[in-house]
């Protein structure tokens, strides 16, 4: 009996010998983690939310009119709000964005467009909608109808032949993007950028393209 209480003696001690430790150690990271996610309140930042993500106003970008044959386009800009600890309570920023009309119906990479709860009306389309912000440093990219005009401007990137047609290419680094890639729409095709672009989800009501998100994430 007495060995067990030994035992137990020194299991409390070491215990409590590692509590400051433990106290410590949280003391620490707690400012981390706030400084790391300032928009969360205190007690649900290991809880999963979406009170922090950037929304914005459903944006017409373009009608089916305005964009009628293959290769077309139209700019437009979408405005997100931002939770902050501001006055207003939150920070606008512009995202400027880009219709396309594609040759071709591609797979939409809508798979992420449930974190927002929607359901969307189709998979694919000849309609896609990116975001002009290039992936690399955050450059606003170009849509360029003639594909010498990449060659000419961007680094003297010739496209393979099945892909010598409209691109997107960012001034900033050279990097070129394939809108129509039926197996990854955006994909790029030269140059430093680690991804394609963002997309925009949206959806059609009387011939009107509504984008109401744009894909979550950062730069790179």
């Amino acid at each position: 009996m007495a060995q067990n209480q030994g035992v137990d003696r020194r299991r409390f001690l070491k215990l409590a010998a590692s509590l400051p430790l433990t106290a410590g150690l949280v003391a620490f990271a707690l400012p981390l983690v706030r400084f790391l996610k300032p928009n969360v309140e205190p007690f649900k930042l290991l809880t999963p939310t979406l009170k922090d993500a950037p929304v914005g106003e459903p944006v017409v970008a373009a009608t089916l009119s305005e964009i009628p044959k293959p290769w077309d386009f139209k700019y437009f800009v979408y405005t997100q709000k931002y939770p902050q600890y501001t006055p207003d309570g939150f920070k606008s920023a512009a995202v400027p964005g880009l219709v396309v009309r594609l040759p071709n119906k591609v797979q939409l990479p809508w798979g992420w467009v449930r974190t927002f709860g929607e359901t969307p009306q189709f998979t694919e389309s000849d309609v896609i909608v990116f975001s002009r912000i290039c992936p690399h440093l955050g450059c606003i990219y170009n849509y360029v109808r003639e594909w010498q005009e990449i060659t000419a401007g961007y680094g003297g990137y010739v496209p393979p032949k099945d892909r010598q047609h409209a691109l997107m290419g960012c001034p900033c680094h050279l990097s070129i993007y394939d809108p129509a890639d039926p197996r990854q729409p955006g994909r790029v095709l030269s140059g430093p950028a680690p991804r394609p672009p963002r997309t925009f989800f949206y959806t059609i009501d009387s011939a009107r393209i509504l984008v109401k998100y744009v894909e979550p994430g950062g730069i790179a």
